[in-house]
């Protein structure tokens, strides 16, 4: 199953958030990122 967020896809959740995460650091912390993942990532 793949994860798809702001319209990048990853394979694993894991991989989505270490991809991104550099993105939204200035914005959230890790932990923050994960829920927000969790909550926005789409399963395909």
């Amino acid at each position: 199953m793949a994860y798809k967020l702001d319209g990048a896809k990853f394979p694993t959740l894991e991989e989505l958030i270490a991809a991104l995460y550099p993105l939204y650091a200035d914005k959230m912390s890790e932990a923050e990122f994960r829920k927000y993942v969790q909550e926005n990532a789409k399963e395909e």
